[in-house]
């Protein structure tokens, strides 16, 4: 099980875990807490905010979401404070709260081709069968962006989109200079990413004065050096696609960044 750790004054984050449980942070201040991302489950949140608790910090009043896909959201309903939302994240909340979350519903949707067979599987081993869904809907929606401020600690989130999600946000933590990504690094659901909404959103990344990277499905946070150094790589793949030209014996991180060029390159 993910252990929650205190990874600035006021951050504590709780890694990812299986089978398909995302990175989630609270953001503690003098006046309230606020979460970052609910998690893949109840179960899932529940642990997190056992955990939160025995730390003795206070229960997170609202959450807000990077995005709306099933494993950043579907523990709201656990939390419930306030969910606060991008305006498209908000709509697929009402769409996910009227899917069919059965079995039966997932094998459907991994035939229509709306899901592959990996996300069914992950939903069915994060929600034993027979399952109730709750999804919290949207409180609060904003387009661009909104500042929160906690009380000595602000938190101030801004749309960035990408090519995983049209959707995605990102969480900036001020004073302690954590920037929380969720899964905006990450390849399209067909695995492709693209030189068109990659890089804009890398330079966006960028302008933030972070120090502390928190990205969705990472095992560990990434320093200011080592993000910038991901993010080289990320360049580099994409030249070495666009161009045709071969990286010599390439890391992982590297290796996973070509292959998505180059189904960006060719859908």
């Amino acid at each position: 099980m993910s252990v929650l750790t205190k990874i600035t004054e006021h951050v504590y984050w709780m890694p990812p875990g299986r089978p398909d449980r995302p990175s989630v942070c609270a953001v503690v201040g003098d006046r309230r807490t606020l979460m970052l991302d609910a998690g893949s489950s109840q179960a899932h949140t529940r642990a997190f905010l056992d955990a939160l608790s025995a730390e003795g910090a206070a229960r997170p009043s609202a959450v807000v979401y990077t995005h709306s896909h099933w494993d950043h959201v579907l523990g709201g309903a656990e939390l419930g404070g306030q969910v606060i939302a991008h305006a498209s994240t908000a709509e697929q909340l009402i769409e996910l709260a009227a899917r069919d979350w059965s079995d039966e519903g997932l094998d459907q949707r991994v035939a229509d081709g709306h899901a592959s067979p990996e996300h069914a599987a992950n939903v069915k081993e994060e929600l034993p069968s027979p399952r109730t869904v709750e999804v919290a809907p949207a409180d609060i929606v904003f387009q661009d962006g909104l500042d929160i401020e906690l009380g000595g600690v602000t938190v101030r989130v801004r749309h960035v989109g990408g090519d995983h999600s049209a959707e995605s946000c990102v969480m900036y933590v001020e004073p302690d200079r954590v920037l929380f990504l969720g899964d905006c690094l990450c390849d399209s659901g067909t695995g492709a990413l693209t030189a068109e909404l990659a890089f804009p959103l890398l330079d966006a990344i960028l302008e933030f004065d972070a120090e502390c990277h928190v990205e969705g499905h990472s095992d560990s946070v990434y320093s200011r050096p080592e993000f910038e150094s991901l993010i080289e790589k990320m360049r580099l793949a994409e030249k070495a696609v666009r161009e045709g030209t071969t990286i010599t014996a390439p890391d992982e991180d590297t290796d996973d960044f070509l292959r998505a060029f180059r189904q960006g390159a060719t859908s």
